[in-house]
């Protein structure tokens, strides 16, 4: 039996890291920073080992709710902790005040919209005619390329 391929060596112990640097890192800087390999090698394995696809896919999904939850926490309003520390020279003592505050974000009308347009298919504000006019505008460029043999 030969020596372990890098894949072996350089991704196969990592595939459950793997799933949570995609929270964080984009393919390249997973296979160059992270592997020690480079990106054509990186593409190699995707294509060559389901485990590593399977990998990427599950830290994706994972991103994408998470990226989903935050959205519409910030569409719905919340409300948060913020702490302050302060330093104050009380006679020959320095004393440290932390002062904690309640604080309100209020809804994000980009985000609810977004939610809105892609959550609810009843739901839009886009100008009626603006979209009639571009899927016009599109059948008309779709019935040009056909004329013009592309």
């Amino acid at each position: 039996m030969g020596r372990k391929g890098r894949y072996e060596s350089h991704v196969q112990p990592y595939l459950s890291q793997i799933q949570e640097w995609c929270q964080d890192l984009d393919e390249k800087q997973i296979a160059v920073d992270r592997l020690g390999i480079a990106v054509s090698t990186f593409e190699k394995y995707k294509r060559e080992h389901k485990e590593l696809q399977e990998a990427l896919k599950k830290g994706k999904q994972q991103l994408i709710a998470d990226l989903k939850a935050s959205l519409k926490k910030k569409a719905k309003g919340f409300t948060y902790e913020e702490t302050k520390t302060t330093i104050r020279e009380e006679g020959n003592k320095r004393v440290q005040i932390v002062e904690k505050f309640k604080k309100y974000a209020p809804p994000d009308t980009g985000a609810i919209h977004l939610l809105l347009k892609n959550l609810d298919p009843e739901w839009t504000n886009d100008d009626k005619t603006t979209v009639d006019l571009k899927r016009e505008q599109l059948e008309l460029a779709k019935q040009k390329a056909e004329n013009d043999n592309w």
